[in-house]
């Protein structure tokens, strides 16, 4: 067997005074809320806000006593990072809320279709040159500027600094001839074997990256953002080609920049959750994966690509979606940042991985049969069970059940998925250790943490319409899969797993995968948990400040 690495320790000696291993540690002296700098900031601005306006706000003196235990600090995994608690909470977060901003502002539209209607309909040439045409008008028009109608309100650039459309294309001829301003410029931003796959896949259609304004999106929704996207695309056509905006084929465009040639991040929501297009229910988990550019950073460490997408899942999905679409408040951050805080999860990830190569020799080299599955997934829950029995620090870090179920399974799910190649195989991992840990702990989480994760091995390898999809197509919007927090990152990463351990150049979708190989990005999204360390140190400066338009 492997010996672990045991990434923890390290964070557990910085959080705690006890040693890693101790068993007995104190209460009810830590000095309450105060013990806390940010909290004791926090009660110093709220008395300032409540003089000021005469209602009272902040006072954690009136509910129940916080601090009896240690406030703990938090490492951001595979970072230098030590932070506040209540700096992870994405209203503090300014990096965190630019995560969500540009996964939402974003839209890609295919650009072939209103070429093929130009060419073939409309008898127009459509060349290199008449495309860096169009695209400098589209980066005049996409942050609300006017193109072929007078007398219009226009938004001032200042509040748009982040709005801009990039192009890319697996075609190199056509490549080269392009405006390298506004190309991503697939074989400078991935190696070589991951350009060559993706280059194949795409072909010669050419894509427009469309990232609105950072404020429409906190303004409006999601859905305002594809809606803004092709009314843009639209006017600009028009004005690039020089058509009549009473033309019968300005329909045809506004059908193809408005829904034909249209990908969207995110699908729309069922009418009891009742969101638009673009909204994070809607977003499946291969999306989010592919969004996350670790992969092509880091080639060779596909314990990384699989941690920070899970980080990335933590936030979009289990801080923003269910700790607040989909329930409002506090109290689900600490649920979430299990996943991506003080190197546990990381051990974890890592464990399995040197258990892969000890066992299999290399990565997918595992056999997909139930036995196997059961076999990997019991000795990798087994190692996490044991270490929260043996270092009490770590479980104090993880202090509900919920957070070390996520954490268990997680891992068994990614290890499986890494060992087999199938996120199949992942998803029923998860379930396998779920129950594993029932049988151990008995009980997982919270009332009602168990209900997907009791039914969900009957569904994991369905493909019926109502009950399964591949696993990198699903996500919140999924049944019994939009209730728990903790859950949905994990699922981010057993989605990511295989494909990055086969060294898969993207996970569900080449095409969103190079949209987001995008260096203009406010977010890096090839560096998650550094960017939320910046965020928390308040080191991170996001887009859509209103500077220009207040006093």
């Amino acid at each position: 067997m492997v010996d672990s690495r045991k990434l923890y320790i390290d964070s557990m000696k910085k959080k705690f005074q006890e040693k890693p291993e101790d068993k007995k540690t104190q209460f009810y002296n830590y000095g309450t809320w105060k013990q806390s700098k940010s909290k004791s900031k926090f009660v110093e601005s709220s008395k300032k806000i409540s003089a000021e306006r005469g209602i009272p706000g902040y006072n954690p003196d009136v509910g129940l006593a916080q601090g009896q235990r240690l406030l703990m600090p938090y490492q951001l995994s595979h970072t230098d990072y030590i932070v506040d608690m209540d700096d992870i909470h994405f209203m503090n977060n300014a990096a965190m809320q630019q995560l969500w901003d540009d996964i939402r502002r974003t839209v890609i539209v295919g650009m072939d279709m209103a070429h093929n209607i130009l060419e073939k309909r409309l008898g127009k040439e459509v060349t290199p040159e008449t495309i860096n045409h169009y695209m400098e008008l589209i980066n005049h028009t996409m942050p609300g500027g006017a193109v072929i109608q007078e007398h219009m309100c226009e938004v001032n650039p200042e509040l748009a600094t982040d709005c801009y459309v990039k192009i890319f294309t697996g075609d190199d001829e056509l490549a080269d001839q392009l405006d390298n301003r506004f190309l991503i410029d697939i074989n400078k931003e991935f190696p070589e074997d991951q350009a060559q796959q993706i280059k194949e896949n795409i072909g010669k259609s050419t894509y427009q990256v469309v990232r609105v304004p950072t404020l429409v999106g906190r303004v409006c929704d999601g859905g305002t953002i594809s809606r803004w996207s092709g009314m843009q695309i639209g006017m600009t056509m028009m004005g690039a080609y020089n058509m009549a905006a009473g033309e019968a084929a300005t329909a045809d465009f506004s059908y193809a920049a408005k829904h034909a040639s249209v990908i969207n991040m995110g699908s729309f929501m069922p009418a009891r959750r009742a969101r638009a297009n673009n909204e994070p229910g809607g977003i499946p988990f291969g999306v989010m994966a592919d969004c996350v550019q670790s992969s092509r950073l880091y080639p060779d460490d596909p314990g990384r690509h699989t941690l920070e997408a899970i980080a990335a899942g933590a936030v979009v999905y289990d801080q923003i979606y269910l700790g607040s679409y989909m329930s409002g408040g506090v109290g689900f951050t600490q649920y979430a940042s299990a996943t991506y805080t003080d190197n546990i999860l990381e051990d974890f990830i890592y464990y399995g991985i040197d258990y892969i190569k000890d066992k299999y020799g290399d990565f997918c080299a595992a056999p997909t049969t139930k036995d196997e599955i059961e076999k990997i997934s019991t000795d990798i829950g087994v190692y996490c069970l044991e270490t929260y029995e043996k270092y009490p620090t770590v479980m104090e870090s993880h202090f509900g059940g919920s957070q070390r179920a996520a954490c268990i399974s997680a891992a068994s799910g990614c290890a499986t998925a890494m060992a087999t190649g199938s996120a199949q195989a992942g998803s029923n991992a998860w379930y396998h250790s779920m129950i594993l840990h029932k049988e151990e702990m008995g009980r997982l989480g919270f009332y009602g943490y168990d209900l997907q994760d009791m039914c969900g091995s009957s569904n994991t390898f369905s493909f019926r319409s109502d009950e399964g999809l591949p696993f990198e197509m699903r996500g919140p919007n999924y049944p019994n899969y939009a209730m728990n927090v903790g859950h949905m990152s994990a699922y981010t990463g057993i989605a990511t797993a295989p494909h990055a351990a086969r060294g898969d150049a993207w996970t569900l979708s080449p095409i969103i995968k190079v949209a987001f190989a995008d260096k203009h990005l406010n977010f890096d999204f090839g560096h998650v948990t550094d960017c939320y360390g910046k965020g928390c140190m308040k080191e991170f400066m996001p887009a859509g400040e209103r500077d220009a338009i207040i006093p």
